[in-house]
Order: C-alpha cells, then structure tokens, then sequence
C-alpha cells in the first residue's frame, strides 16, 4: 500500500486499535472485516500484518484507503457480503451507533465462517461516572436536539443510538449462536472505559 499510515487516523480511540492490534499480532491470519471501518486505519494497519481485509462502510466517502476492496455495510440493515465469508470481524464502537444493533449481530452471525471470531468494542455505559451522570441528569449519553441531527445530514448512524451493556451483548450474541469465549476491560480513562470482545 501506498498510503503514509500517519494520514490516516482512527476514528475510535487509538488506544481501542492498539489493543486490538496486539491481539490479532497473535493470531493466524485469514480474512477480516472491519465494519465499521471510518477512515481505514484499522483496515491499513490489519493489512499490514499480512491479514485479507475487507472494510465495510455506510458512508464510502470517508474512506481514505483507495487501494483496498470496500463494500458497502449498513449494519441496521444488511452486509453486502455471502454467508461464511470472514474468519474474523472488527467491530470497534460501531454497535452502539445502531438503532437496530440485534440486526448488526445477526449479520455478523451470517457472514462470519464457521469457527470464526468476532472482535466487539463498546462503550462502559455501567461504570461510576455513567451512573451518577444518568442518576443526576437522566441520560447516558449527551441528548441530540433536532439541530445537530439536521447538521449532520440526518444521519442517526452518526449518533449513540444504543447505550448497550455487557449484558446486553452477550443475549445478543447467544441468541445468534456466537459464543464469548475471552472478555477484556480496557481503562482509558474515568469517562472512557469500553470493553473489548
């Protein structure tokens, strides 16, 4: 690839592709698909270490790595991708931006081959700061007013739609038989604390 890795910066917090990177550093390469890939870092940077990656992406125009096969994933509805295509998925704090995240696992589910894994990252709505915030003003997240949705084109994917928990994901992966098989916790800092599947 042509491009200079230091253009391309990660959408999701660097500190999110950096632990990921070590993980997949450690294990057999094969075929991935990092949906939602923002603007490609992840992708690079998996394609770097010798992985066949294919980045998914609901706005094409963000993309910054021209080079690479992209396809076209709205996760709240379906993955331009047949059944058993990926040993592995990436999806780094992309769940919670769906208003249908229970689709987005289902897709997952579909196109991930038999034996494959799935790399999940979410935000901590759980942890102490959350919780005062949610008891003290009665939110999650910072509520979007009907201007910011119109300045962002109206798009909902561009939102936290879906404060998800620990617990919700995992019903959401059994009920599409994807089994947990290692949890990570991963401390950014007090406001940013995302666990990692």
């Amino acid at each position: 690839m042509k491009k200079d890795t230091e253009e391309i910066k990660p959408k999701a917090r660097a500190n999110i592709h950096t632990t990921l990177l070590k993980w997949f550093k450690h294990q057999e390469r094969g075929s991935v698909l990092d949906v939602p890939a923002g603007y490609g870092h992840l992708s690079f940077k998996l394609c770097e270490m010798g992985y066949e990656v294919t980045p998914g992406e609901i706005e094409p125009e963000k993309y910054s790595v021209p080079e690479m096969k992209f396809i076209y994933a709205d996760l709240n509805r379906e993955i331009d991708a047949p059944d058993n295509s990926f040993d592995y998925i990436c999806c780094i704090d992309g769940l919670e931006h769906m208003t249908d995240p229970y689709q987005a696992v289902k897709e997952f589910s579909r196109i991930l081959k038999p034996g494959g894994c799935g790399v999940f990252s979410i935000p901590n709505y759980t942890n102490i700061e959350r919780r005062f915030k949610f008891l003290l003003r009665g939110y999650f997240v910072k509520p979007v007013t009907y201007r910011l949705f119109l300045n962002e084109g109206e798009k909902l994917y561009n939102f936290h739609n879906s404060p998800l928990t620990i617990t919700i994901l995992e019903f959401m992966l059994k009920i599409n038989n994807l089994d947990i098989i290692e949890k990570r916790i991963q401390l950014i800092s007090a406001t940013e604390s995302p666990k990692l599947w």
